[in-house]
């Protein structure tokens, strides 16, 4: 009995059929283009939509409320209603964008901020829901605060956790140290794929590491796990910068 040769770590295999994966690669490669798309697209309209709905049923109880007011009837003639409204074909549109903008602004005061808080306290709660809202909305908070201006000042390399590793992290800060004299910079190491949650480490001047990787560069590949590239730093080259066998 022959037992089969056992390939050395990291060699890589052969295809079997490598006419079918080069076939393959073309349409996954559509897919992979697709897809994002496709899903963006999607989850805008669904959002704009339910928006909409939400907006119409706010402003038909505002008109109800009024043609009962004015004695009018539902369906009489006297009675006020969107139909024939000017500029009703824009509706679609400029309802969700006005509700966005209120929403906006009543979440940005303190009283707002409190709601939002005791909202996500509750949701949080709740088995398998509050799962997955947190998750949608730590992923919608690293979208829309990671990389900006004012939190983040530059991108820098911490050697951790051996010579020849480096984490990335933001720089967030500078100041002098009166305890030991230097001047110091504290930098955010920001986890991956969720970079809401990290560490702070200070590290002298002398010692940090300043990166040419940009802060949104920096973001899409904490976000990706590291699956994005950062594109300045991308060559024609597809090997990925691995020797080849």
């Amino acid at each position: 009995m022959t037992e089969d040769p056992i390939e050395p770590i990291g060699q890589p295999r052969q295809a079997k059929h490598p006419r079918i994966r080069s076939a393959i690669k073309p349409f996954l490669a559509g897919m992979a283009t697709v897809i994002p798309v496709l899903a963006t697209g999607w989850i805008v309209v669904l959002v704009f939509r339910l928006l909409h709905k939400i907006g119409l049923a706010i402003i038909n109880g505002f008109l109800n409320t009024l043609n009962t007011l004015r004695g009018a009837e539902e369906g009489s003639p006297q009675a006020w209603t969107l139909d024939g409204f000017p500029g009703d074909d824009f509706l679609w549109l400029l309802i969700p964008l006005a509700l966005l903008f209120l929403v906006g602004i009543a979440v940005t005061n303190r009283p707002g901020k409190k709601v939002t808080r005791w909202i996500d306290d509750t949701m949080v709660r709740i088995p398998l829901f509050g799962f997955i809202y947190a998750t949608i909305k730590q992923f919608v908070d690293a979208v829309r605060n990671l990389g900006g201006p004012q939190k983040f000042k530059g991108v820098a390399y911490v050697e951790y956790p051996s010579p020849g590793c480096r984490l990335i992290g933001f720089i967030t800060g500078n100041f002098h140290d009166p305890q030991t004299g230097k001047d110091t910079t504290s930098i955010f190491i920001p986890t991956s794929p969720n970079p809401m949650t990290g560490f702070v480490v200070l590290m002298d001047d002398e010692k940090v590491f300043k990166s040419s990787m940009t802060l949104e560069e920096a973001g899409k590949m904490i976000l990706s796990a590291g699956l994005v590239d950062p594109a300045s730093y991308v060559s024609g080259d597809e090997s990925g910068g691995f020797p080849s066998s």
